[in-house]
């Protein structure tokens, strides 16, 4: 393979990421190197592409001295695996494999042989903690193929019947079959097997391999449905699950790592330290030969504990033994003698010793730690935050009668106190899942008097008849009423998407009002599973229930039957009912060329945003002129309304010079069914659609509608083909050149990229057709077609803008930004794809009432959309896809606009592409933890950022003119920040006292014990880095007092630069 560039790969880097990358390539290979090393950025600031800086720089120093380079990465959460595999990767050709766990790596080392550079990933859960099971079926299968290649006995059927574990036979044997054994090398397997042979084994047996033996004797000659005794099957269990082990170290021997990345370090940092098989096996690949390790982690160690910490971990001790790990024990007690020092130092006042010692614990440090941090960007280290009061909370009566009734129901069944559930979540009782007091509610509920007695007088129950039929639902908590108000009332749920950060003409309707036009998305962190699912039910209901009203749908229930989407491809009778939809997902590349607002803010010498009337009369002439290029048709007669999707066809014909099949044969769905499962509406019925497109001629087409200039104006500013193929324009064709139009036709004609703009289109129809925006988009209003009334919506709320933004984030988020426009159009539909592609999801909740004086918990469902739940601590396969969707949706301009969650495992996920807004429903114990939710939406080019920038620099007549408005205005930014600053200006901090900012939420009640322990985390929240690495630091806090603030500049800094004089 070639030799990546290593200039080319570092060259995306910004100037803090690259001297970073810098500092620890001579810091692992330079004069005086160290084989472990730590980047501790503060979170959001892009470790993963620093990791990739200091990979590519590896492979450069290794690439003429090494005959095969492995770089290993390792993280613990599947999601986030996935999210910065495609980012981490070093040049084009290199080989890539994602095992789940290190014993499957075995089937794949002969493919990594066979090539110069592999990168290879895995999980260490599953991985280093093999344990004493049997493992997934696929590790059991390669077991036995190892073996029986090695020794003859195996070719018995009872062989089978010993590794099929909890696997049927069958299928067992399928997979047997099916595996490819040439994968395997054969001194793998060779080697397997004398290790088993020389290993100890178990219940006398000399070694591991006699002891095989022994116990597969046991399966001989059973018949059929026998199956294994307790005994036996935990034998059999204890032996695979030490095979496996075997497996896993002949792996990291056959691996031969070059560097190994640890992500999200924090989450085992017990391997590092304990004395057990799977640490014992991770430090075997950690200290493998040569190999360096690169450790990544915002939060590292405990970086500051209360004294009543109720998780019970101790920063000094974690962040001693982190340092132990990195540096060595001779070092850690250097840093231990001069955080004594520090220690004294400010405890005394005595600043010359205080300065002295920081100094050299910095020194020490920065030997294997490095940390760059987003609040020191702003001279009052407020990293662009901002806390935003919520007046809708309040208390009420009814509040208290709920707190009554579920105590009175909790001291009934023997269960705790349930104040802390009450003044968490609404409807506790009928919410829950899985709590204890609810299994016991289930279990014993009836049988006692004081329960059925306690609902016979509750004021206010999640009722199955209320939600039915559509009847108002009280928010029913404190916190919920501040939230709805905060969301609900301010009229979030009248917009199908976010405004749009940069909108290029004055926008209508909902997009139009202030309040709107400043909305960003809630992200919602909890203490209690029960809270994210509250939100968004109760949210979600309210949002829908609106919308009926608005739609004035009266007589219509919950439960009804979903109505089916508007925007379809059906046949009635010989009448192909979809044509004007066609014309709405149509990529027409004339109305693109057209109808863009750069171009006509350009032609008519206007700054952004335009004036509404200003655009259309603009466009309205252009599209007078593209009409006059057609035959004009019948002046009477009736009126043909294929005009609405024959014109913007035949305009592609005549301007791209297009057969008539070329201009409307793309894979707009690719080949997917319509939506709703309606099978009048099918691809079959779609593709009718498409050859009747294909087929128009304009000669015998009858009189044009009154309307059709009006029609095919908003086509041009707001189609869903359009705006995506504009949108898919701007970043993957063309280069910028100063005076030119910023999009001309010759970049829209590019097929690859009109065929993923037909894909966005596509699915684009999934949210319209969804019964909560069609309710939204239609209102009362029947008379009007509906697809002319999703054209006049995607016109008043700015799409194209919208698109235009979504796109610019995709390129970069995605890490296609240097791909081809081919690589870059398709990841960034398929991204868009999957995001607008999610579905409302249902959720139990449990109706209680009393039916002839006895308890009846009956479960009925709600639906989430416009609110939804994250992380709901399930692992199995379909729950990890269901997040990764909820976060892409997320992560999108669409619904949902709220995501609730706890705030475990959400390290190194992102959530700001278009949220900016923290709500701490239950504080955090700790500064530290509360940066890091915040974190999850103060990272690169995040939603307040982007609308800081937007509002600066979006008059500039250089935005008219570039490919990319967003890089436009990005790089002027970039040229006007101060020198002395970093690139975190104006990436990830650009603030603007008039502007947006992190908005942090904590709905705590004024006298609330929340409220007291949210004052103490606002008193440390800026201070705690004073006592990094203290013991006892809240004291040392507590008697700096005032003072704390005063000394900052004794900050432990561990930036990359030069040490400061000693």
């Amino acid at each position: 393979m070639k030799r990546p560039d290593v200039e080319r790969e570092l060259e995306g880097l910004k100037d803090f990421q690259r001297r970073t990358v810098e500092y620890v390539d001579e810091r692992l290979w330079g004069d005086d190197p160290v084989r472990r090393f730590l980047v501790a950025d503060e979170v959001g600031l892009g470790k993963t592409l620093v990791a990739r800086g200091v990979i590519a720089k590896a492979i450069d120093r290794l690439w003429d001295d090494v005959e095969r380079i492995d770089v290993v990465y390792i993280c613990s959460n599947a999601q986030i695996a996935r999210q910065n595999l495609a980012r981490l990767r070093v040049g084009d050709e290199t080989g890539q494999d994602f095992a789940d766990r290190l014993t499957l790596l075995a089937s794949r080392i002969d493919q990594l042989q066979g090539r110069k550079l592999n990168f290879v990933s895995f999980s260490p859960g599953t991985s280093f903690n093999v344990g004493e099971s049997g493992g997934k079926s696929a590790e059991r299968v390669l077991l036995y193929w190892m073996l029986r290649s090695q020794l003859p006995e195996l070719s018995a059927s009872y062989w089978l019947k010993f590794f099929q574990g909890g696997t049927s036979l069958r299928n067992f044997r399928n997979q047997v079959d099916w595996f490819d054994q040439s994968t395997i090398p054969e001194s793998m397997s060779a080697a397997l097997v004398s290790d088993l042979d020389s290993a100890g084994g178990q219940h006398g047996y000399a070694s591991m391999l006699e002891e095989l033996f022994a116990c597969v004797e046991e399966f001989k000659y059973k018949r059929k449905g026998w199956a294994p005794d307790r005994h036996l099957r935990s034998w059999r269990y204890n032996l695979i699950g030490r095979m496996r082990q075997q497996l896993a170290r002949a792996a990291v021997s056959a691996l031969e790592p070059d560097i190994i990345i640890l992500d999200e370090f924090q989450r085992f940092t017990s391997l590092l330290q304990d004395d057990t098989p799977g640490a014992e096996l991770a430090r075997a690949l950690f200290d493998h030969g040569e190999a360096r390790l690169l450790l990544l982690s915002a939060t590292p160690f405990k970086m500051y504990t209360l004294p009543d910490d109720a998780e019970g971990e101790d920063h000094y001790s974690s962040f001693l033994e982190t340092v132990d790990f990195l540096a060595g024990p001779d070092r850690v007690e250097t840093v231990k003698d001069r955080l004594a020092d520090l220690r004294r130092g400010l405890m005394a006042g005595d600043r010359p010793l205080a300065e002295k010692a920081r100094n050299d614990v910095e020194a020490e440090l920065r030997r294997v730690i490095v940390r760059t941090e987003r609040l020191a960007a702003t001279p009052d280290r407020d990293g662009m935050l901002r806390e935003q009061p919520m007046p809708g909370l309040r208390l009420v009566e009814q509040d208290l009668h709920d707190y009554r009734f579920v105590s009175r129901v909790a001291k009934a069944l023997g269960q705790p106190d349930m104040l802390e559930y009450w003044r968490s979540s609404p409807y506790v009782l009928e919410l829950m899942d899985g709590y204890v007091v609810k299994k016991e509610l289930e279990r014993a509920g009836s049988a006692s008097d004081e329960v059925r007695s306690a609902v016979k007088q509750a004021s206010r129950l999640l009722s199955r008849d209320q939600v039915d039929a559509y009847e108002a639902l009280d928010p029913g908590n404190a916190k919920m009423r501040a939230l709805a108000a905060d969301v609900l009332d301010s009229g979030a749920w009248r917009l199908a998407w976010i405004p749009p950060s940069l909108p290029y003409y004055e926008l209508s309707g909902a997009y139009g009002e202030e309040a709107l036009r400043h909305f960003t998305k809630r992200l919602v962190f909890s203490a209690w599973n029960v809270v994210p699912k509250a939100i968004s039910t109760v949210l979600s209901f309210e949002a829908e229930r609106r919308l009926q009203e608005l739609a004035e749908q009266r007589g219509r229930r919950y439960s009804d039957t979903r109505q089916r989407g508007l925007l379809a491809f059906s046949r009635d009778q010989e009448r192909l009912t979809g044509m004007p939809v066609l014309a709405l997902l149509y990529p027409c590349a004339a109305l693109a060329m057209v109808g863009d607002p750069l171009y006509v803010a350009q032609a008519t010498s206007h700054k952004l945003p335009l004036g509404r009337a200003t655009l259309e009369e603009h466009v309205r002439a252009q599209v007078v002129e593209l009409l006059d290029e057609l035959p004009r048709g019948p002046e009477s007669g009736t009126v043909d309304d294929a005009w609405y999707w024959a014109a913007p066809v035949l305009f592609d014909q005549l301007r791209l010079d297009l057969a008539p099949d070329e201009a409307v044969e793309l894979t707009y769905g690719g080949g997917q069914d319509d939506t709703d499962g309606d099978r009048r509406g099918s691809r079959s019925a779609f593709d009718e659609h498409l050859q009747r497109a294909a087929g128009v001629d304009a000669g015998q087409l009858g009189r044009r509608p009154d309307d059709l200039v009006d029609v095919l104006t908003s086509m041009a500013i707001g189609g869903l083909g359009v705006c995506a193929l504009r949108a898919l324009s701007r970043v993957t064709v063309g280069q910028e050149t100063a005076g030119r139009v910023a999009v001309s036709l010759e970049d829209l004609r590019d097929i690859k990229v009109r065929d993923r703009a037909s894909t966005i289109a596509w699915a684009l129809r999934s949210p319209f057709n969804q019964p909560e925006v069609m309710a939204l988009v239609r209102g009362a209003d029947r008379e009007t077609a509906y697809w002319q009334r999703v054209l006049g919506h995607c016109v008043d709320g700015g799409l194209g803008a919208v698109l235009d933004e979504y796109a610019h984030v995709l390129n970069e988020s995605l890490g296609v930004a240097q791909k081809s426009d081919a690589e870059k159009s398709e990841a960034i539909a398929r991204e868009m794809s999957e995001a607008l592609g999610i579905r409302a999801s249902v959720n139990k909740a449990t109706d209680l009432s009393l039916r002839d004086g006895e308890l009846v918990m009956e479960p009925f469902t709600l639906r989430h959309h416009f609110a939804v739940r994250f992380g709901r601590g399930v692992t199995e396969d379909q729950s990890l896809a269901r997040e990764g969707s909820v976060r892409q949706a997320f992560n999108s301009p669409f619904w949902p606009f709220v995501l609730s969650s706890t705030s475990v495992g959400q390290e190194g996920l992102d959530f700001h592409p278009y949220s900016h807004a923290i709500v701490h429903w239950n504080l955090p114990s700790n500064p530290v933890d509360l940066e890091q939710r915040e974190g999850r939406v103060h990272r690169y080019k995040g939603h307040a950022v982007r609308r800081n920038i937007a509002r600066a620099y979006g008059r500039r007549s250089e935005v008219l003119t570039a490919d990319d408005p967003w890089k436009a205005m990005f790089d002027l930014a970039l040229a006007d920040r101060d020198p002395d600053q970093t690139m975190i200006h104006p990436y990830w901090v650009f603030p603007d006292p008039k502007g947006h900012a992190i908005e942090r939420y904590v709905p705590a009640l004024p006298l609330s014990r929340e409220a007291h322990a949210y004052r103490r985390l606002r008193r440390t929240v800026g201070a705690y880095r004073l006592v990094l690495g203290q013991p006892r630091q809240e004291d040392l806090l507590r008697y700096l007092g005032e003072d704390a603030q005063a000394m900052e500049d004794l900050l432990i800094d561990l930036s990359p630069r030069p040490p400061r004089s000693r």
